[in-house]
Protein backbone atom coordinates (compact mmCIF):
# COMPACT_ATOMS: atom_id res chain seq x y z
CA UNK A 1 0.00 0.00 0.00
CA UNK A 2 1.34 3.44 -0.94
CA UNK A 3 2.17 5.88 1.87
CA UNK A 4 -0.37 8.37 0.48
CA UNK A 5 -3.15 5.80 0.86
CA UNK A 6 -2.11 5.06 4.45
CA UNK A 7 -2.09 8.77 5.36
CA UNK A 8 -5.50 9.33 3.75
CA UNK A 9 -6.85 6.23 5.48
CA UNK A 10 -5.73 7.56 8.88
CA UNK A 11 -7.29 10.97 8.19
CA UNK A 12 -10.62 9.41 7.23
CA UNK A 13 -10.63 6.91 10.09
CA UNK A 14 -13.04 8.76 12.47
CA UNK A 15 -15.71 9.19 9.80
CA UNK A 16 -15.28 5.65 8.50
CA UNK A 17 -15.40 4.14 11.98
CA UNK A 18 -18.79 5.74 12.64
CA UNK A 19 -20.15 4.22 9.43
CA UNK A 20 -18.65 0.79 10.12
CA UNK A 21 -19.99 0.65 13.66
CA UNK A 22 -23.41 1.84 12.49
CA UNK A 23 -23.53 -1.15 10.12
CA UNK A 24 -22.70 -3.45 13.02
CA UNK A 25 -25.50 -1.97 15.14
CA UNK A 26 -27.87 -2.52 12.21
CA UNK A 27 -26.85 -6.23 12.09
CA UNK A 28 -25.44 -5.79 8.59
CA UNK A 29 -22.55 -8.15 9.30
CA UNK A 30 -24.51 -11.39 9.77
CA UNK A 31 -22.80 -13.08 6.80
CA UNK A 32 -19.11 -13.53 7.63
CA UNK A 33 -16.82 -14.88 4.90
CA UNK A 34 -13.21 -15.58 5.82
CA UNK A 35 -10.83 -16.06 2.90
CA UNK A 36 -7.54 -17.60 4.03
CA UNK A 37 -4.46 -18.65 2.09
CA UNK A 38 -0.74 -18.17 1.71
CA UNK A 39 0.88 -14.91 0.66
CA UNK A 40 1.27 -14.46 -3.12
CA UNK A 41 -1.51 -16.98 -3.69
CA UNK A 42 -3.98 -14.49 -5.17
CA UNK A 43 -6.06 -13.80 -2.06
CA UNK A 44 -6.36 -10.06 -2.81
CA UNK A 45 -7.48 -10.66 -6.39
CA UNK A 46 -9.95 -13.36 -5.36
CA UNK A 47 -11.27 -11.14 -2.59
CA UNK A 48 -11.92 -8.42 -5.16
CA UNK A 49 -13.86 -10.89 -7.32
CA UNK A 50 -15.93 -12.14 -4.40
CA UNK A 51 -16.70 -8.52 -3.53
CA UNK A 52 -17.19 -7.41 -7.12
CA UNK A 53 -20.38 -5.53 -6.24
CA UNK A 54 -18.83 -3.97 -3.08
CA UNK A 55 -21.65 -5.20 -0.86
CA UNK A 56 -19.29 -6.66 1.72
CA UNK A 57 -17.28 -4.66 4.17
CA UNK A 58 -13.80 -5.92 3.35
CA UNK A 59 -11.26 -6.47 6.12
CA UNK A 60 -7.73 -6.71 4.70
CA UNK A 61 -5.51 -9.06 6.73
CA UNK A 62 -6.67 -8.11 10.24
CA UNK A 63 -4.61 -10.94 11.78
CA UNK A 64 -1.35 -9.76 10.20
CA UNK A 65 1.26 -10.03 13.01
CA UNK A 66 3.41 -7.17 11.73
CA UNK A 67 1.07 -4.73 9.99
CA UNK A 68 -1.59 -4.71 12.72
CA UNK A 69 -0.19 -3.74 16.14
CA UNK A 70 -3.01 -5.45 18.01
CA UNK A 71 -1.92 -8.78 16.48
CA UNK A 72 1.78 -8.53 17.35
CA UNK A 73 1.35 -11.30 19.96
CA UNK A 74 0.83 -13.79 17.13
CA UNK A 75 3.67 -15.62 15.44
CA UNK A 76 3.61 -15.76 11.64
CA UNK A 77 1.40 -18.79 10.93
CA UNK A 78 0.48 -19.22 14.57
CA UNK A 79 -0.95 -22.65 15.34
CA UNK A 80 -3.65 -22.98 18.00
CA UNK A 81 -5.06 -26.30 19.12
CA UNK A 82 -8.83 -26.58 18.64
CA UNK A 83 -9.40 -27.23 22.36
CA UNK A 84 -6.83 -24.68 23.57
CA UNK A 85 -8.08 -21.67 25.52
CA UNK A 86 -6.43 -18.55 24.12
CA UNK A 87 -8.23 -15.65 25.76
CA UNK A 88 -6.30 -12.88 24.03
CA UNK A 89 -6.84 -14.29 20.55
CA UNK A 90 -10.47 -15.19 21.25
CA UNK A 91 -11.25 -11.67 22.45
CA UNK A 92 -9.78 -9.89 19.45
CA UNK A 93 -11.11 -12.53 17.03
CA UNK A 94 -14.59 -11.83 18.41
CA UNK A 95 -14.08 -8.16 17.57
CA UNK A 96 -12.89 -9.01 14.04
CA UNK A 97 -15.64 -11.50 13.22
CA UNK A 98 -18.37 -9.24 14.61
CA UNK A 99 -17.13 -6.21 12.68
CA UNK A 100 -16.28 -4.33 15.87
CA UNK A 101 -12.57 -4.16 15.02
CA UNK A 102 -11.46 -1.23 12.86
CA UNK A 103 -8.01 -0.30 11.60
CA UNK A 104 -6.78 2.17 8.93
CA UNK A 105 -5.03 -0.48 6.84
CA UNK A 106 -7.52 -3.28 7.43
CA UNK A 107 -10.40 -1.02 6.36
CA UNK A 108 -8.57 0.91 3.64
CA UNK A 109 -10.77 -0.48 0.84
CA UNK A 110 -14.07 0.48 2.48
CA UNK A 111 -15.68 3.61 1.06
CA UNK A 112 -19.40 2.82 1.21
CA UNK A 113 -21.92 3.67 3.90
CA UNK A 114 -23.98 0.48 3.90
CA UNK A 115 -22.74 -3.10 3.77
CA UNK A 116 -24.24 -6.57 3.69
CA UNK A 117 -21.81 -8.94 5.36
CA UNK A 118 -18.11 -9.11 6.16
CA UNK A 119 -15.42 -10.38 3.81
CA UNK A 120 -12.21 -10.98 5.75
CA UNK A 121 -9.02 -12.08 4.03
CA UNK A 122 -5.84 -13.27 5.74
CA UNK A 123 -2.50 -14.81 4.76
CA UNK A 124 -1.22 -15.85 8.21
CA UNK A 125 -4.32 -17.54 9.64
CA UNK A 126 -4.37 -21.05 8.13
CA UNK A 127 -3.10 -22.73 11.28
CA UNK A 128 -5.66 -21.29 13.68
CA UNK A 129 -8.61 -21.27 11.28
CA UNK A 130 -10.01 -24.55 12.65
CA UNK A 131 -9.66 -23.26 16.22
CA UNK A 132 -11.63 -20.17 15.16
CA UNK A 133 -14.30 -22.25 13.42
CA UNK A 134 -15.01 -24.10 16.66
CA UNK A 135 -15.55 -20.85 18.56
CA UNK A 136 -17.27 -18.88 15.81
CA UNK A 137 -19.51 -21.40 14.01
CA UNK A 138 -21.10 -18.72 11.82
CA UNK A 139 -17.84 -18.32 9.89
CA UNK A 140 -17.86 -19.36 6.25
CA UNK A 141 -14.23 -20.22 5.56
CA UNK A 142 -12.72 -20.38 2.07
CA UNK A 143 -9.20 -21.80 1.73
CA UNK A 144 -7.45 -20.53 -1.39
CA UNK A 145 -4.63 -22.71 -2.73
CA UNK A 146 -2.17 -21.82 -5.48
CA UNK A 147 0.57 -23.95 -7.01
CA UNK A 148 3.46 -23.99 -4.48
CA UNK A 149 6.08 -23.37 -7.17
CA UNK A 150 4.27 -20.21 -8.28
CA UNK A 151 3.95 -19.05 -4.68
CA UNK A 152 7.60 -19.73 -3.82
CA UNK A 153 8.86 -18.01 -6.95
CA UNK A 154 6.65 -14.98 -6.36
CA UNK A 155 7.83 -14.65 -2.77
CA UNK A 156 11.44 -14.89 -3.92
CA UNK A 157 10.85 -11.78 -6.01
CA UNK A 158 9.46 -9.92 -2.99
CA UNK A 159 11.93 -10.91 -0.30
CA UNK A 160 11.66 -7.46 1.27
CA UNK A 161 8.01 -8.14 2.14
CA UNK A 162 7.06 -9.84 5.38
CA UNK A 163 7.05 -13.61 4.96
CA UNK A 164 7.99 -16.52 7.15
CA UNK A 165 11.23 -17.72 5.59
CA UNK A 166 12.53 -20.32 8.06
CA UNK A 167 10.41 -23.46 8.55
CA UNK A 168 12.22 -24.09 11.83
CA UNK A 169 10.00 -21.40 13.36
CA UNK A 170 7.06 -23.71 12.71
CA UNK A 171 8.87 -26.74 14.12
CA UNK A 172 9.61 -24.71 17.24
CA UNK A 173 5.91 -24.17 17.96
CA UNK A 174 5.55 -26.92 20.57
CA UNK A 175 1.88 -27.75 20.04
CA UNK A 176 2.31 -27.73 16.27
CA UNK A 177 5.28 -30.06 16.59
CA UNK A 178 3.42 -32.46 18.86
CA UNK A 179 0.19 -32.49 16.85
CA UNK A 180 1.46 -32.51 13.26
CA UNK A 181 5.14 -31.86 12.58
CA UNK A 182 6.88 -34.59 14.55
CA UNK A 183 6.90 -36.99 11.55
CA UNK A 184 8.46 -34.28 9.39
CA UNK A 185 11.17 -33.13 11.79
CA UNK A 186 14.12 -34.45 9.77
CA UNK A 187 12.74 -32.99 6.54
CA UNK A 188 12.16 -29.60 8.16
CA UNK A 189 15.63 -29.49 9.71
CA UNK A 190 17.28 -30.55 6.45
CA UNK A 191 15.35 -28.07 4.32
CA UNK A 192 15.94 -25.25 6.76
CA UNK A 193 19.67 -26.00 6.88
CA UNK A 194 19.88 -25.96 3.09
CA UNK A 195 19.12 -22.24 3.15
CA UNK A 196 17.46 -22.62 -0.27
CA UNK A 197 14.77 -19.94 -0.42
CA UNK A 198 12.51 -21.72 -2.94
CA UNK A 199 12.57 -25.07 -1.12
CA UNK A 200 11.98 -23.43 2.24
CA UNK A 201 8.89 -21.69 0.86
CA UNK A 202 7.59 -24.89 -0.71
CA UNK A 203 7.94 -26.64 2.65
CA UNK A 204 6.16 -23.81 4.48
CA UNK A 205 3.41 -23.93 1.82
CA UNK A 206 3.03 -27.69 2.36
CA UNK A 207 2.71 -27.32 6.13
CA UNK A 208 0.23 -24.45 6.19
CA UNK A 209 -2.04 -26.09 3.60
CA UNK A 210 -1.72 -29.72 4.71
CA UNK A 211 -2.86 -28.99 8.27
CA UNK A 212 -6.18 -27.21 7.58
CA UNK A 213 -6.98 -29.80 4.93
CA UNK A 214 -6.54 -32.51 7.57
CA UNK A 215 -8.47 -30.59 10.23
CA UNK A 216 -11.54 -29.63 8.22
CA UNK A 217 -13.97 -32.21 6.90
CA UNK A 218 -15.55 -31.76 3.45
CA UNK A 219 -18.37 -29.26 3.76
CA UNK A 220 -16.83 -27.46 6.72
CA UNK A 221 -14.58 -25.42 4.46
CA UNK A 222 -14.63 -24.45 0.80
CA UNK A 223 -11.37 -25.17 -1.02
CA UNK A 224 -10.75 -22.84 -3.93
CA UNK A 225 -7.85 -23.08 -6.36
CA UNK A 226 -6.32 -19.99 -7.90
CA UNK A 227 -5.84 -21.79 -11.20
CA UNK A 228 -9.51 -22.74 -11.47
CA UNK A 229 -10.49 -19.17 -10.61
CA UNK A 230 -8.19 -17.87 -13.34
CA UNK A 231 -9.67 -20.32 -15.88
CA UNK A 232 -13.35 -19.81 -15.03
CA UNK A 233 -13.97 -17.02 -12.51
CA UNK A 234 -17.75 -16.93 -12.97
CA UNK A 235 -18.30 -20.56 -11.99
CA UNK A 236 -15.79 -20.41 -9.14
CA UNK A 237 -17.32 -17.31 -7.57
CA UNK A 238 -20.78 -18.86 -8.00
CA UNK A 239 -19.59 -22.05 -6.31
CA UNK A 240 -18.14 -20.05 -3.41
CA UNK A 241 -21.46 -18.27 -2.87
CA UNK A 242 -23.36 -21.57 -2.87
CA UNK A 243 -21.11 -22.65 -0.01
CA UNK A 244 -21.39 -19.34 1.84
CA UNK A 245 -25.19 -19.31 1.59
CA UNK A 246 -25.54 -23.05 2.13
CA UNK A 247 -27.73 -23.54 -0.89
CA UNK A 248 -27.88 -25.77 -3.95
CA UNK A 249 -29.43 -23.00 -5.97
CA UNK A 250 -27.48 -21.62 -8.90
CA UNK A 251 -26.17 -18.38 -7.29
CA UNK A 252 -24.92 -17.59 -10.77
CA UNK A 253 -22.49 -14.69 -10.95
CA UNK A 254 -21.51 -12.99 -14.19
CA UNK A 255 -18.39 -10.91 -13.71
CA UNK A 256 -17.57 -8.17 -16.17
CA UNK A 257 -14.28 -8.46 -18.03
CA UNK A 258 -12.86 -5.29 -16.50
CA UNK A 259 -13.33 -6.65 -12.99
CA UNK A 260 -11.69 -9.97 -13.81
CA UNK A 261 -8.71 -8.42 -15.58
CA UNK A 262 -8.15 -5.64 -13.07
CA UNK A 263 -4.72 -6.23 -11.46
CA UNK A 264 -4.61 -6.99 -7.76
CA UNK A 265 -3.90 -4.04 -5.48
CA UNK A 266 -0.69 -5.78 -4.42
CA UNK A 267 0.49 -6.88 -7.85
CA UNK A 268 4.03 -5.83 -8.74
CA UNK A 269 5.96 -5.20 -11.94
CA UNK A 270 7.58 -8.63 -11.49
CA UNK A 271 4.16 -10.24 -11.90
CA UNK A 272 3.74 -12.65 -14.81
CA UNK A 273 0.56 -10.76 -15.74
CA UNK A 274 2.49 -7.54 -16.28
CA UNK A 275 5.00 -9.47 -18.37
CA UNK A 276 2.29 -10.97 -20.56
CA UNK A 277 2.82 -14.49 -19.23
CA UNK A 278 0.39 -17.00 -17.80
CA UNK A 279 0.27 -16.84 -13.98
CA UNK A 280 -0.55 -20.56 -14.03
CA UNK A 281 2.42 -21.92 -15.96
CA UNK A 282 5.09 -19.20 -16.12
CA UNK A 283 6.96 -20.65 -13.13
CA UNK A 284 8.09 -23.53 -15.36
CA UNK A 285 10.23 -21.14 -17.40
CA UNK A 286 12.02 -19.77 -14.35
CA UNK A 287 12.65 -22.66 -11.99
CA UNK A 288 15.31 -25.27 -12.68
CA UNK A 289 14.52 -28.97 -13.03
CA UNK A 290 16.49 -29.50 -9.83
CA UNK A 291 14.19 -27.13 -7.94
CA UNK A 292 11.12 -28.86 -9.37
CA UNK A 293 12.30 -32.35 -8.43
CA UNK A 294 13.45 -31.29 -4.97
CA UNK A 295 10.17 -29.46 -4.42
CA UNK A 296 8.11 -32.45 -5.51
CA UNK A 297 10.08 -34.61 -3.09
CA UNK A 298 9.04 -32.29 -0.24
CA UNK A 299 5.42 -32.23 -1.37
CA UNK A 300 5.37 -36.02 -1.64
CA UNK A 301 6.06 -36.30 2.09
CA UNK A 302 2.77 -34.50 2.71
CA UNK A 303 0.79 -36.38 0.07
CA UNK A 304 0.64 -33.27 -2.11
CA UNK A 305 3.03 -34.09 -4.96
CA UNK A 306 0.16 -34.98 -7.32
CA UNK A 307 -2.11 -32.09 -6.35
CA UNK A 308 -1.20 -30.43 -9.66
CA UNK A 309 -0.98 -32.11 -13.05
CA UNK A 310 1.54 -31.49 -15.83
CA UNK A 311 -0.52 -28.52 -17.03
CA UNK A 312 -0.35 -26.95 -13.55
CA UNK A 313 -4.05 -27.52 -12.98
CA UNK A 314 -5.30 -28.91 -9.66
CA UNK A 315 -6.40 -32.49 -9.15
CA UNK A 316 -9.19 -32.33 -6.57
CA UNK A 317 -9.15 -36.11 -6.12
CA UNK A 318 -5.94 -35.72 -4.11
CA UNK A 319 -7.88 -33.69 -1.55
CA UNK A 320 -10.11 -36.64 -0.73
CA UNK A 321 -7.21 -38.59 0.82
CA UNK A 322 -6.34 -35.66 3.09
CA UNK A 323 -9.59 -33.85 3.88
CA UNK A 324 -10.72 -34.40 7.44
CA UNK A 325 -8.13 -37.09 8.09
CA UNK A 326 -7.22 -35.73 11.51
Amino acid sequence: MHIEQIILSHLLKPVRDVSLHANRLLDNYDEVVWLIGDGRSGTTWVSDLLNHDRKYREMFEPFHPQRVDEMSFLAPHQYVRPDFSHDQLESIAADVFSGTFTHPVVDSANHSHLYSGLLIKDIFANLFAYWASVRFPNLKIILLIRNPFSVALSKSKKKEWFWLTDPMLLLNQQHLYEDYLHPFEDLIRKTSASNNYILRQILIWAIINHIPLKQFSPGQIHVMFYEEMYADPDSQVSSAFRFVRNTKENCHVKLDEETVKRPSRVVSKESSLFQGKSPVTSWKDELSLWHVNAGLSILNEFGLAELYDDDSMPNRNVLHSIHGAG
